[in-house]
């Protein structure tokens, strides 16, 4: 069943086309219908104004029995049966119309009216799972003048994966974002969907990884950055560290994770103390906090007090800890703090702390460039941080983050 918003999409295609003006007795485009054809059109858009199917139909017989009709007679006819059949909800009628307009000699066709046959065609074939037609007809559609808005073109490259024409699809969907970025808009989630598609069904796993990171980049969907943070979570040369950071990545971007990544992220947590972090990964399946944790957060205010006293390992452990409780601004001082000391054994730990602390106080811009001024120490950390510097900049600008 095709729904209410497409089959108006489709009479519009014809009702207020080239030929809209001609059966309202304006003057005829050229070339011309023959005046027989010409009337009996008229009288089925009378009828189909009254919502008398069956008269209009009738017309569109009448004028398919005029003698000496011309191609562009056929054309016109074609097109406007398709029009009254979708009007009249008889969507399989209305495909077999649109794809013999569609599949008609271009010659015939006129230049200006090439679009709305073409994507009418597209649309219908669609539909129907004809798939084989609309990878024709989306090709077609690349061919006009003036060009198919982006609704239409991510139309076209869906049509041309579900022929099975990969590659085209793929090269078609990865124009289709080049276009949108260049105009400053958001692309099309589905050119994104079919170029990975394009890319597991090619057998190129890792491409279609990376499409998944552009995705992320772009949407900062939740649904996407549990499917990438599942990934990430196996790559080689993870540290203890990392895996925190990526826990933290979940709870921020409320990816909708499983209780196996969380006991991964929790243990992790623990294990450095973070207990926290510990108990925002049990909520969602992970393991209970260490034991030590109520005495730790107990000891919160003496901790902060000996800051100035310690190094910069001590206070930026101790803003570790701090973010784990959700104590953001207290986490950016002891950050802060322990650049100022030095003698970290990690010098990208600080910093990390800084830009996650800044994000969760709504800097989002801030925690942007304080990620991008970090430098990862081996590729596993670069992607953890790469990840962090997308969230941030999507909160920054949500609308147009995939523009910039």
């Amino acid at each position: 069943m095709i729904s209410k918003s497409v089959r108006a999409a489709l009479t519009a295609l014809f009702v207020f086309g080239a030929m809209g003006a001609a059966y309202a007795q304006k003057p005829a485009p050229k070339p011309r219908l023959t005046v027989a054809v010409q009337k009996a059109l008229v009288e089925a858009q009378t009828a189909s104004k009254k919502q008398d199917y069956p008269t209009a139909l009738a017309a569109i017989t009448k004028a398919r029995a005029v003698s000496g009709r011309t191609p562009y007679d056929d054309l016109q006819i074609t097109r406007y049966a398709m029009s009254l059949n979708v009007q009249n909800k008889d969507m399989a009628a209305a495909t077999v119309e649109g794809e013999a307009a569609a599949d008609m000699d271009p010659a015939i066709i006129p230049e200006d009216e090439k679009p709305m046959v073409y994507t009418a065609g597209l649309q219908l074939a669609l539909t129907a799972k004809h798939y084989d037609k609309a990878a024709k007809y989306a090709k077609l559609i690349q061919t006009t003048t003036p060009p198919p808005d982006e609704s239409v073109l991510a139309m076209a490259a869906q049509a041309m994966y579900l022929g099975k024409d990969f590659t085209g699809a793929m090269e078609l969907a990865q124009k289709n974002i080049a276009a949108a970025k260049a105009a400053g808009k958001l692309p099309q989630r589905s050119d994104f969907e079919i170029i990975m598609s394009a890319q597991v069904q090619m057998n190129n796993q890792g491409a279609a990884e990376q499409t998944l990171e552009q995705m992320v980049a772009t949407y900062d969907d939740p649904k996407d950055w549990a499917q990438f943070l599942g990934v990430s979570l196996g790559v080689k040369g993870m540290r203890d560290i990392d895996y925190v950071y990526l826990g933290r990545l979940m709870f921020s971007t409320k990816a909708p994770m499983q209780a196996t990544d969380m006991q991964l992220v929790g243990s992790n947590a623990n294990k450095q103390g973070f207990y926290g972090d510990a108990e925002q990964a049990q909520k969602l399946g992970g393991p209970a906090p260490d034991a030590r944790m109520g005495a730790d957060r107990k000891s919160i205010p003496e901790q902060i007090a000996a800051g100035p006293k310690q190094g910069g390992e001590y206070n930026v452990k101790l803003a570790q800890a701090l973010y784990g409780y959700g104590m953001y601004a207290e986490a950016e001082a002891a950050a802060n703090l322990a650049k100022t000391k030095g003698g970290a054994k990690d010098p990208t730990e600080a910093d990390m702390v800084i830009g996650m602390s800044q994000l969760a106080q709504g800097k989002a811009s801030e925690a942007a460039a304080t990620f991008d001024a970090i430098k990862a120490p081996s590729p596993a950390s670069a992607r953890v941080l790469r990840l962090w510097s997308y969230h941030a900049k999507a909160k920054a600008t949500p609308a147009t983050a995939a523009a910039q």
